[in-house]
C-alpha cells in the first residue's frame, strides 16, 4: 500500500514538472545581444525572433537600440564570441518600448510561438527570459552553441492602456526584473485550454525604481537623545545586543531600489510594424532547416 501511494505521488510530481517546463520554441529564439561594441558603455540586453506571414523578425526593447540609426548593426553571442549582425531598425512610437529589427537572413529556426494577449488572466503565472547582468548559462546539448537564457517566473497583475490608436498597452508583472532582461519575451499558457503550448504576451521593458535616501548609523546614548527625525520614525532607532544604541540618519545621497514590479509592453505594436514592413527573411515553419549550431 505504501509503495502504491509513493508511485501516485511521483506520478503527480512528474506531471507538475512537465507543466512548468519552458519548451524549446520559447527559449531557442532568445538571443543575448550587445549594442555599442566591446566598450564599458556597451548595452547588454535580450532580443528574440518571431515569425509573421512566413518571415522572421527580431524584437527587442526600443531603449536598447535608441541611439542607433535605421540602418545599423548589433551583435549576438554565439560559440563564445560576438557575431556582428547588420539590421534595419524600426522603432515603435512612444510610449511603447519595442523595436523590430530586420536582418538579411534568419538567425534562428522558425518556431511556432503565436502572439496572443487575449487569453491571459490577472493573477496567473507568466515567464520572462533573458540575460541579466550579461550572465550566460551553459547551453551545450540544449541550445547548440548559444547561451541558455535565464527563465524567471512572475504573476500577471494587469495592463494599462497607454494609447489605443497606437495599440500601446503597458503590462505590469509582480516579479523581479534585473538589468539585461530588457527586450526579452514574456510568455504564458491559456488556462482555459488543455494545451500546454505557450503564447507570446509582450516584451520586457524595465522596472519602476523606488528612490530612497541612503542612511548611516549615528551612535546615541538613549532614545531621548535621538534626533526628531528618528523619534518620528521609531524604526530608525536601534538597540544593539550589548545595549548600546544608534539611529539611522539621512546622508543627502539617494539610491534607486528595485520595486519588484516588472514593466513591459504588449506585443501589438511590433505586429503593426511588421505588417507595415513585411521585409523579413523568408522562413519555413514546417522545416527545422537552420544549422545545428543555431
Amino acid at each position: 500500500m505504501r509503495a502504491w501511494f509513493l508511485n501516485i505521488f511521483l506520478l503527480m510530481t512528474a506531471c507538475l514538472v512537465v507543466e512548468g517546463q519552458i519548451t524549446s520554441n520559447v527559449f531557442e529564439p532568445v538571443r543575448f545581444v550587445r549594442v555599442g561594441g566591446n566598450v564599458p558603455t556597451a548595452v547588454m540586453a535580450t532580443a528574440f525572433t518571431m515569425e509573421q506571414d512566413g518571415r522572421q523578425y527580431i524584437v527587442t526593447a526600443k531603449h536598447v537600440v535608441a541611439n542607433l540609426p535605421e540602418n545599423s548593426s548589433i551583435e549576438y553571442f554565439r560559440a563564445g564570441e560576438w557575431v556582428n549582425l547588420p539590421v534595419r531598425i524600426f522603432k515603435c512610437d512612444d510610449p511603447s518600448d519595442i523595436a523590430v529589427l530586420v536582418a538579411s537572413h534568419k538567425i534562428t529556426t522558425a518556431f511556432d510561438l503565436p502572439p496572443d494577449t487575449s487569453r491571459v488572466a490577472n493573477g496567473q503565472e507568466v515567464f520572462f527570459l533573458g540575460f541579466p547582468y550579461g550572465i550566460t548559462l551553459n547551453g551545450t546539448n540544449v541550445n547548440g552553441t548559444l547561451p541558455f537564457p535565464f527563465i524567471k517566473r512572475a504573476t500577471y497583475s494587469g495592463s494599462i492602456p497607454k494609447d489605443p490608436v497606437k495599440h500601446s498597452v503597458q503590462l505590469l508583472l509582480d516579479g523581479y526584473n534585473n538589468p539585461g532582461f530588457s527586450g526579452g519575451p514574456i510568455v504564458y499558457r491559456d488556462l482555459s485550454s488543455s494545451s500546454l503550448d505557450y503564447k507570446l504576451l509582450g516584451v520586457v521593458s524595465g522596472f519602476p525604481p523606488e528612490v530612497t535616501e541612503v542612511m548611516e548609523k549615528h551612535p546615541i546614548r538613549n532614545r531621548e537623545s535621538a534626533s526628531q527625525e528618528a523619534k518620528g520614525q521609531p524604526w530608525r532607532i536601534v538597540t544593539n545586543s550589548d545595549g548600546s544604541m544608534f539611529e539611522y540618519l539621512g546622508t543627502g545621497k539617494y539610491v534607486a531600489l528595485n520595486t519588484g514590479i516588472v514593466t513591459a509592453f504588449a506585443i501589438f505594436p511590433a505586429i503593426d510594424i511588421i505588417k507595415a514592413h513585411p521585409i523579413g527573411p523568408l522562413v519555413d515553419t514546417k522545416k527545422m532547416d537552420f544549422p545545428s549550431d543555431r
